[in-house]
């Protein structure tokens, strides 16, 4: 089961841990029927003000606490958009975020996993296998006509009677 325990604030309210969402729901239906949170830091859980329909703030620490506005009216200088009432319930019962790929022990960023990966044609994997097997053997600047290759086995011939039949049509 994933869970949202580890995951920093990103700015969408999926990225915050559904306990910390219930107290912010709980101010919310107390003081306001609108939330902006600080915007993303390396806090998992960011301070944030609940507003209500007169324009009022209330402001609420990463601990729920209520802490005094800057000297702007406001929790931060760099806010979040506005989320509902129901938008912040939505969030809570949503599906916990996909886990994203561990860092690489160098401290550069990795790229993500892809959800779902897309289908490989079985055509471009025995075009590949063919060229990649015989490459030695084939005329430089086959690689330009692929597209063809790709057709006319998509007709019915095998890998290498469409490399053939390029190779006696454009080299020979």
């Amino acid at each position: 089961m994933a869970t949202r325990r580890s995951t920093r604030w990103n700015g969408e309210l999926g990225s915050l841990a559904p306990e910390f969402l219930k107290d912010v729901v709980e101010r919310m239906e107390s003081y306001g029927d609108r939330v902006q949170f600080q915007f993303p830091g390396h806090a998992k859980r960011p301070n944030y003000q609940v507003l209500n329909a007169r324009g009022f703030k209330m402001a609420f620490d990463s601990k729920n606490l209520l802490m005094p506005l800057n000297e702007n009216g406001n929790v931060s200088d760099d806010l979040s958009k506005e989320f509902s009432l129901d938008a912040v319930k939505q969030a809570i019962s949503a599906p916990p975020p996909v886990k994203r790929a561990p860092r690489s022990s160098t401290g550069g960023a990795t790229r993500s996993r892809a959800a779902a990966r897309p289908a490989v044609d079985p055509i471009e994997v025995e075009k590949y296998n063919y060229f990649k097997g015989h490459r030695e053997f084939l005329p430089n600047g086959i690689q330009e006509y692929s597209a063809q290759i790709s057709e006319l086995m998509q007709s019915g011939m095998s890998a290498e009677e469409a490399f053939n039949q390029i190779v006696e049509t454009h080299f020979d």
